[in-house]
């Protein structure tokens, strides 16, 4: 006689107070028993499979739990544990398929959260942002009992780097929950990463009362990434060793703490720290190349290059990267071969890698430079020895057989191979010549051909965003510059100032030549012709510094301590005839003012 429905039910609730209590290997035989007279029992089997799985069986967990789906395949539990017990087994493809069937089986936001989480542990962000959103539609009604999930969109969609979509997704937890502490810390991450650090800054300040402030590692972490982001480098310091003092563990901290010490000027700190950042987590790319950039600032150029190529795998922005079937060049001898060098990153740093075209002319049976457009007549001119032309589409140069050469490399890797210490760097003070033709006509215009001196000015860029602002000056803070009588000064800005000048003109009399139909954007070769008119150039850290530097111009920059411009010496040695004036992190960039106005008043002494 089967038993009752009541006795199975009398028998089930034993074996899962025993299951509760821990004690698994007493509740399977239970199970057991009643699968024997119940076999298409899917709660049952399910139950079993538990048993299984939690005495570390995860094998024959699979199989029970995939007959319970295939009793009940409408039930969703069941799926969740089959995805638990192969995560146990540690079958990622097996994993990844089952979540995914799961997930179009049963339109059920547990499950398709829990797919979306295993994409994104599988660095799969693009699938993973898909099941987050249907998993957020399929739990629409319930939203505010969602939050957790709606918090690690947010996260994925920083991951993928989509900032502006992670910055409105968070925006919107914290308003449905405004003192919901991952979604706080969440959006600060990505008002940092959109180097929106005043905002980041105002929003952990503002909202501490969420947090054990004091206490809180991870808040105290998140403050100091908005400090560093805002260009605060020592208070982003003390910060980050309040939460290490805290416990907190990992490569984030060290990074920070590497990174704040590297834009303070400290190198060899930043050295320490950075390499230990870089032991807890040898594949971060970022920590790599902070670390080589630290390497090169403390003149360490063989270590420094190496590492700061990991720029590339960290895809640093602004970057342009392209894909070749013809190899990279490693520096091996280029006797009969052809050589295609392409830059991929701004127009200083192309005018700053010509030092280099000479010798790699002389030692490749031919020189491909591919670059942006506006500089290809500038440097075709210079360098006739060579061939220059605008950059092409490298898929289709391989598609079409248009690779015309043997091997390739970008102007950022060039220095590792041709730049290994100071002592590669050349005397030769100037790179590039002027058109003499455009110099003579230039001349023609008052007061070119003067014999009065002329200063060429330069003070910011046409990128102020984040940290780079602060390396930049408004036209206002040069006005005891533009005070002293004795020089002519020139525009040679690239960007268009002409509101800024208005505007100051309008409270403060004072000349700052320039002449409207002159291109300082595009043609590069009137702005060589016009910055070989000055007696001197006083510039800010752009590419303004590095057309001087490449001319032979004396030039005054002023710039941050970091970066690959000085590589531990006191004046860049790309550009001989530049002097570098550092900024004080610790202090507003027209802090420099009175010492280009004392400096230049001591040069016309000179005179």
């Amino acid at each position: 006689m089967p038993p009752s429905p009541q006795s199975i039910l009398d028998q089930m609730r034993k074996a899962l107070l025993l299951q509760r209590d821990g004690k698994p290997a007493r509740a399977r035989p239970i199970y057991e028993k009643l699968l024997k007279q119940d076999p298409g029992n899917a709660e049952v089997t399910s139950l079993l499979g538990l048993c299984f799985l939690e005495q570390g069986y995860p094998k024959r967990a699979v199989a029970l739990f995939e007959r319970a789906i295939f009793l009940a395949p409408g039930e969703p539990r069941y799926r969740i544990n089959l995805i638990d017990a192969l995560e146990a087994l540690g079958d990622t493809e097996a994993l990844l398929a089952a979540s995914s069937q799961a997930a179009n089986a049963i339109p059920d936001p547990a499950l398709l959260h829990r797919q979306a989480r295993l994409l994104n542990r599988a660095g799969r962000l693009p699938e993973a942002l898909a099941a987050y959103d249907a998993a957020l539609r399929a739990a629409a009604d319930a939203v505010p009992d969602n939050l957790d999930m709606l918090v690690e969109f947010g996260q994925t969609l920083i991951l993928a780097g989509k900032h502006e979509e992670a910055v409105r997704v968070l925006h919107f937890a914290v308003s449905t929950a405004p003192d919901h502490r991952l979604a706080l810390l969440s959006l600060a991450d990505a008002l940092n990463q959109l180097h929106r650090g005043d905002e980041a800054l105002k929003l952990l300040l503002g909202r501490s009362d969420a947090f054990e402030a004091e206490t809180d590692a991870a808040y105290r972490l998140s403050l100091a990434n908005a400090l560093w982001s805002t260009g605060d480098y020592a208070r982003a310091l003390a910060e980050t060793d309040r939460a290490i003092a805290l416990g907190i563990v990992g490569s984030d901290a060290r990074l920070l703490r590497g990174k704040a010490l590297y834009h303070l000027g400290r190198f060899p700190e930043a050295v320490k720290e950075l390499e230990q950042a870089l032991a807890i987590d040898p594949a971060r790319h970022e920590t790599a190349m902070t670390l080589g950039l630290a390497c090169l600032a403390s003149g360490d150029l063989a270590r420094g290059w190496k590492l700061a190529e990991r720029r590339v795998e960290a895809n640093l922005k602004g970057l342009i990267q392209r894909r070749f079937s013809r190899p990279t060049w490693q520096g091996e001898p280029l006797a009969g071969k052809t050589l295609m060098i392409w830059d991929d990153q701004g127009i200083g740093d192309v005018l700053r890698s010509a030092s280099m075209f000479a010798e790699l002319a002389d030692q490749a049976g031919r020189l491909i430079v591919e670059c942006h457009p506006k500089l290809v007549l500038l440097l075709a001119r210079n360098f006739p020895q060579m061939t220059v032309r605008q950059r092409g589409h490298e898929g289709l140069n391989a598609l079409m057989g248009g690779e015309d050469f043997d091997v390739q490399c970008a102007f950022g890797g060039l220095p590792a191979l041709l730049r290994p210490d100071i002592a590669a760097f050349p005397a030769t003070t100037a790179t590039l010549t002027a058109d003499a033709e455009r110099v003579a006509a230039l001349r023609e215009r008052a007061p070119l051909g003067t014999p009065r001196p002329k200063v060429g000015l330069s003070w910011t860029s046409g990128n102020r965003v984040g940290q780079r602002g602060r390396s930049y000056l408004a036209l206002e803070d040069l006005l005891p510059l533009l005070a002293i009588e004795e020089v002519d000064f020139v525009l040679l800005d690239y960007t268009d100032r002409t509101a800024e000048i208005a505007a100051l003109q309008e409270r403060t009399a004072f000349t700052l030549h320039r002449w409207d139909d002159l291109d300082l954007f595009d043609d590069l070769e009137t702005v060589a012709a016009l910055t070989s008119c000055m007696d001197l150039v006083i510039s800010a850290n752009t590419s303004v510094a590095d057309m001087s530097g490449a001319l032979g111009v004396p030039t005054w920059r002023f710039g941050p301590v970091t970066g690959t411009i000085l590589l531990g010496q006191e004046n860049p040695p790309w550009a001989p005839a530049t002097r570098y004036l550092r900024l004080d992190p610790e202090h507003p960039a027209a802090d420099i003012v009175p010492q280009l106005a004392a400096d230049l008043r001591n040069w016309l002494g000179r005179r």
